[in-house]
């Protein structure tokens, strides 16, 4: 028997919602075009679904990675870049942040992800600290587990092997973005060595763990100029991910398969302080 996602296990609504999201990205009169956004609400109800029951993993979209080239770390006044603090942000520049502020400075690297899993830990406040903002928690680390890029799905008039091929082609073309998204990672966050990751076309997906060794030319195309980074040789290379097959989303192989990803981000945080009523 086929694993059950956390959030639709005996829960017939959020069920039927993961089927009208397919629904929608096949449409042909609310998805004229075959564009890839009405396949966002299937993978972010899939994405919901997969951590429901774990408190410190929340789905974020459009999340931006980013990191400062070094010759930016101040600004022509001298100051450092990024966002100002509120006078009562408590949480300003503390912690364990690896994605570090939410606003970029001006001339940072970026790139924007479909879909984060955040994985988040938190301290309970004492109740003089408490406030509206809040509501007795202070996030003290967050760090992305999971990216998944996803990509339309392909012209609905192919049919066998030339629908297979295009299938494969883009998911291809997502995974190649989530290289270039992991290196922006392991760039900003030097500690860092893996992320998991999803490269999806409609309802295909695939998944992998990407490794520091699968983007060493990236990260050294992105680090030159930092006088602090050192490249392992003159001519950096990568080894390849290995990818898993490209299966349907609402096939029973696949929950079995989002169940290990569900396991991986589960051990990322089990020791997470968690209110009482969690």
């Amino acid at each position: 028997m086929a694993w059950i996602l956390p959030g639709s296990d005996g829960n017939p609504v959020m069920q039927h919602k993961a089927i009208l999201a397919t629904s929608l990205g096949f449409s042909r009169t609310f998805n004229s075009r075959n564009i890839e956004f009405p396949w966002y609400a299937l993978w972010d109800q899939k994405l919901s679904d997969l951590v429901a029951d774990v408190p410190h993993l929340i789905v974020t979209p459009q999340f931006p990675v980013w990191f400062v080239p070094p010759d930016d770390h101040e600004d022509e006044k001298g100051g450092a870049p990024g966002r100002q603090a509120d006078d009562d942000d408590e949480e300003a520049w503390a912690g364990d942040t690896s994605f570090a502020s939410t606003i970029p400075a001006k001339r940072a690297k970026s790139v924007v992800v479909d879909f984060v899993i955040l994985n988040l830990g938190a301290v309970a406040q004492p109740e003089y600290k408490r406030n509206f903002r809040y509501k007795g928690w202070r996030i003290t680390a967050a760090s992305i587990g999971l990216l998944v890029e996803v990509k339309r799905f392909v012209c609905r008039s192919l049919k066998g092997q030339e629908q297979k091929a295009e299938i494969l082609r883009r998911v291809t073309e997502a995974k190649g973005d989530l290289l270039n998204q992991a290196a922006h990672i392991f760039v900003q966050d030097p500690k860092r060595d893996s992320v998991l990751a999803i490269a999806a076309a409609g309802p295909y997906w695939s998944s992998t763990t990407i490794r520091r060794t699968n983007v060493t030319k990236k990260i050294h195309g992105l680090s030159v100029g930092d006088p602090d980074y050192q490249a392992t040789s003159e001519r950096p290379s990568d080894t390849v991910p290995h990818w898993n097959a490209v299966l349907r989303v609402d096939l029973a192989r696949s929950s079995d398969r989002l169940h290990t990803i569900y396991k991986s981000l589960k051990k990322m945080n089990d020791d997470l302080d968690k209110p009482a009523d969690v």
